[in-house]
């Protein structure tokens, strides 16, 4: 921390001195706080930042940083507060929050307020009256928590049926790997007691009987997908697009991420870029069938931004989740799963033949693989996949920096890691399931596998790279939330899950800024503060590596900066 004195000579000598040559002054340059570069292993700080043509220009000595002043340069006084650079989203669904605020917020304390049936109720008949909804059009309702809930259980479509007899409606339960469908939506759509379960899909039958009960799992799901991807106006869709762009610019994140790209969803994004209006980056996963699409037109430029758009690479999803007790999974749940009586393990989501294609595909045409993997049997399958690919290319395993991400990476086993480490495969945790569902883990799984989920102590340990994400919507987008459960990996009770598995908030705070630029296969440009890269800032309140760790999820983001500009501004108190 600069002290009075050395504040009052900086701002004392930008009266008098000058840059070395005038094009060399800096658009803006910050002092006067804790600049952490999170450049090197180990937390490296600097004086002084400037900031020109939306890149750095200079970090270092505050008496360095006097060539960059000029008459037009902007100082900006951080008056104690803490530069990092700005956060990249290592996994979430953004059109989630795009199409998400048409539905009824059905989370539990502390997020939201649904601790009942009825409080579901109330929250899907307040918005179908906010939308001025007609009673035949569909409703839904997304992040009910059957653990937070006094009933214990999910809803059913008898549940829903006494308030909305007419209306369809569809709950999306908080993992999103399961809808909810009333019977209204189940005719809708054609499922009924002759309907069969899809390959990699469950539909919940009636006890004794073959008639849906309303709960949908994993691939089941897709019938319903055009209803919670609805089609809109360009216009009212780009309006929501700036809205989520905005939401998540509040948490200092400044290159966001949809996790399953829909070409609906391509479509709005290109065209929100091409009239300038994306103010963060969005990287793209695209959802399966879509990328194979697109692979076969061989037109998609991968990797690459057009107008703040790229198509990151090709999204292939293997498994559910696990407190939705759909992850798959090599030993079984330790609890009762519905609509299983014996070796219930979960499901995947995909045949082996086909994982072992998909890989074979991307890997054939460089498009880099994204693969959601939950249970350690889903990871086996993808482990088989990578490897399949490699032999049918006769290609060595370092041959290609691929960049294999496997997202979310969480009940894990310790040989699997070795695995990631063999083939340099990246993991995107999410440590946050320590917190939200620590608890149900422990009964569901046991303490040995609950206490090895997101691994991310042990994968640093052996020398991998690890980003973390928040997997909006099933957590809330807050880095800093991020950050604390990747430390303290606290759950709700507040019992710690995984001691061993406790990372440094410097490293957590890497997970979310440089590993996750690497992911993307952007460390040059973003993920830490050096000249040259581009200017993506976050000032937050206080030093996530000063405070007491338990303090850090309580750390406010002042300011967030993309390109040097400036996205969002907390307004004062």
């Amino acid at each position: 921390m600069m002290t009075a004195l050395r504040l009052f000579v900086f701002a004392l000598a930008s009266l008098v001195a000058g840059p070395l040559c005038a094009r060399d002054a800096a658009d803006t340059l910050y002092f006067g706080g804790d600049i952490l570069t999170m450049e090197g292993t180990a937390p490296r700080y600097v004086e002084a930042l400037a900031v020109k043509d939306g890149r750095i220009a200079f970090v270092g000595s505050l008496s360095d940083a006097e060539r960059w002043k000029g008459p037009g340069t902007r100082q900006v006084n951080l008056v104690g507060r803490t530069l990092v650079p700005g956060f990249v989203d290592g996994h979430s669904h953004f059109f989630l929050h795009v199409e998400g605020q048409d539905w009824a917020d059905l989370s539990s304390p502390p997020m939201g307020s649904a601790n009942n049936f009825g409080d579901i109720i109330k929250a899907l008949k307040i918005k179908q009256k906010e939308l001025g909804a007609a009673k035949s059009e569909w409703l839904i309702g997304a992040g009910y928590d059957e653990h937070l809930l006094a009933e214990k259980r999910h809803p059913t479509a008898a549940d829903l049926d006494k308030a909305f007899p007419e209306t369809p409606v569809i709950l999306l339960h908080v993992s999103g790997h399961i809808f909810i469908v009333n019977s209204a939506g189940l005719r809708a759509k054609g499922i009924s007691a002759d309907t069969p379960d899809p390959s990699g899909g469950v539909i919940v039958r009636l006890p004794n009987s073959q008639e849906p009960n309303g709960e949908i799992q994993e691939n089941a799901r897709f019938p319903f997908l055009d209803v919670v991807i609805k089609k809109q106006p360009l216009d009212v869709s780009a309006q929501k697009v700036r809205k989520s762009l905005a939401h998540y610019s509040r948490y200092g994140v400044t290159t966001v991420q949809e996790g399953a790209l829909q070409e609906s969803q391509l479509a709005i994004a290109r065209a929100v870029a091409e009239h300038g209006e994306m103010s963060l980056d969005f990287a793209g996963l695209v959802f399966q069938p879509l990328a194979e699409k697109l692979i076969a037109e061989g037109r998609t430029k991968w990797g690459v931004y057009e107008n703040g758009v790229k198509l990151a690479g090709i999204k292939i999803t293997i498994d559910g989740s696990p407190q939705g007790k759909t992850a798959y999974l090599s030993k079984p749940y330790l609890t009762p799963v519905p609509h299983c009586d014996s070796d219930c393990r979960g499901v995947p989501a995909l045949t082996a033949e086909e994982i072992n294609n998909l890989f074979l595909l991307s890997y054939k045409n460089n498009v880099q693989v994204y693969a959601h993997c939950n249970g350690d049997a889903a990871v086996d399958l993808m482990l088989r996949g990578h490897e399949y690919a490699l032999d049918q290319l006769k290609e060595a395993p370092y041959a290609m920096d691929r960049r294999t991400v496997i997202v979310h990476s969480q009940v894990m086993r310790p040989d699997q890691l070795d695995a990631y480490a063999k083939y340099r495969i990246f993991p995107s945790f999410f440590t946050n399931h320590t917190y939200y569902w620590g608890d149900v883990h422990l009964a569901n799984l046991g303490e040995e596998r609950a206490s090895f989920i997101s691994p991310m102590r042990s994968a640093i340990d052996k020398g991998i790279r690890a980003a973390n994400h928040s997997d909006y919507n099933v957590t809330p987008i807050n880095q800093m939330f991020i950050v604390w459960s990747a430390v303290n990996r606290t759950t709700r009770s507040g019992r710690v899950l995984g001691l061993q598995q406790r990372v440094t908030p410097y490293e957590a705070l890497q997970a979310i800024t440089i590993n996750g630029a690497y992911m993307y296969f952007e460390e040059s440009d973003k993920g830490s503060l050096e000249p040259g890269k581009l200017a993506d800032l976050v000032v937050l309140d206080r030093n996530p590596l000063k405070v007491d760790p338990m303090a850090i999820k309580d750390i406010r983001v002042m300011e967030t900066i993309k390109a040097g500009k400036s996205v969002f501004t907390l307004a004062s108190p």
